[in-house]
């Protein structure tokens, strides 16, 4: 059967490789200049693995994940750690006795609501904490009762150990893939079965009006590396107050390069804007769930194409996730 493919992510990617080892043919089209989705990186002159898009920490519990990617990188130890610039200063999360001991005294689930996420939430995502979906608000970690301060705690964590586009690389070595096409080169061309990873919206011609994501734009400024953050202090400052950005990332820290510049980058939340942003997180509150409830039938109907990943699905998906969601998807394919 021949496959083809839209979308050079992880899932597209991974969608290749199962349909591949089952004897199909696969071939995968891609419109931005490079592979890897959103997880792109590259090495700069100064030795810096820069993330484009962000730092991407893999984390999971899922033994066939971990298996998966383990045939194509190594992984290094690197485990993450944040920490929230607040009006107590600079302090680990999630709230633990760490955190209790940084600040003088413990605090109760509402006072961690305040210190550490409301204003970063709001910020995020646009509109006030209370009337965020349980969805979104239920996510943020639980108080602990110990000293640990990594941000998760998944069994198997760290990052690719020459980083993720060399990952990659790897995954797609035998299988044909065509990057920088035209967003509509696919419709021209002849398959027995499509994998659209793309948005959900777009692939119907956004003939139930446009989805809502939020967005992010990325500043990326070369410094002098600053100890503050280093393999064991963590990789990422949270700005839990009023600022503009969300975070500040030092690329170099998560495979612990020995640079003499890194590079600093910020996010700042915006609004998706089709032509002129990426859609990252699709919105599961105003409009966006019964827009999308209304593609989500279209899709049903559509017999010669599966939907799959973030942006085909509307659901954020951490990285194993969207592994795991094309591992159950193609598993009869």
């Amino acid at each position: 059967m021949k496959v083809n493919i839209v979308g050079g992510g992880l899932s597209g990617v991974t969608a290749a490789i199962l349909l591949k080892e089952k004897g199909h043919e696969v071939e995968i089209f891609e419109c931005r200049d490079h592979i890897g989705g959103n997880c792109y990186d590259e090495k700069n002159d100064d030795g810096c693995t820069v993330h484009k898009y962000g730092s991407h920490i893999f984390h999971t519990n899922d033994e066939d994940v971990w298996k998966f990617l383990n045939r194509y990188t190594k992984f290094n130890d690197y485990k993450h750690r944040v920490r929230a610039n607040t009006s107590e200063g600079l302090i680990s999360i999630p709230f633990s006795k760490k955190t209790a001991e940084q600040i003088g005294r413990d605090l109760d689930p509402l006072e961690i609501q305040e210190l550490l996420f409301r204003d970063y939430s709001e910020r995020h995502w646009g509109i006030p904490w209370e009337e965020l979906p349980k969805s979104i608000s239920g996510r943020v970690p639980n108080k602990r009762d110990d000293y640990n301060d990594l941000y998760f705690t998944d069994k198997y964590q760290g990052i690719p150990e020459n980083g993720y586009t060399e990952m990659f690389k790897a995954m797609l070595d035998g299988i044909k893939i065509h990057v920088g096409v035209d967003r509509d080169e696919w419709k021209d061309l002849k398959c027995d079965k499509l994998i659209w990873t793309g948005k959900v919206s777009e692939y119907f011609d956004e003939s139930q009006g446009h989805l809502p994501y939020r967005s992010l734009r990325f500043d990326h400024k070369r410094v002098k590396k600053d100890e503050l953050y280093s393999w064991s202090g963590g990789a990422v400052i949270n700005e839990c107050n009023k600022k503009p950005f969300n975070r500040t990332m030092d690329s170099s820290v998560y495979l612990n390069e020995q640079v003499e510049y890194t590079i600093h980058t910020r996010d700042y939340p915006e609004e998706y804007k089709p032509g002129t942003n990426e859609p990252i997180y699709p919105k599961p509150f105003g409009d966006g769930p019964d827009i999308y409830q209304k593609y989500k039938q279209m899709t049903l109907t559509d017999t010669n194409t599966i939907f799959l990943g973030r942006l085909a699905t509307y659901k954020y998906l951490d990285m194993w996730m969207a592994i795991k969601q094309v591992m159950v998807k193609l598993k009869d394919i």
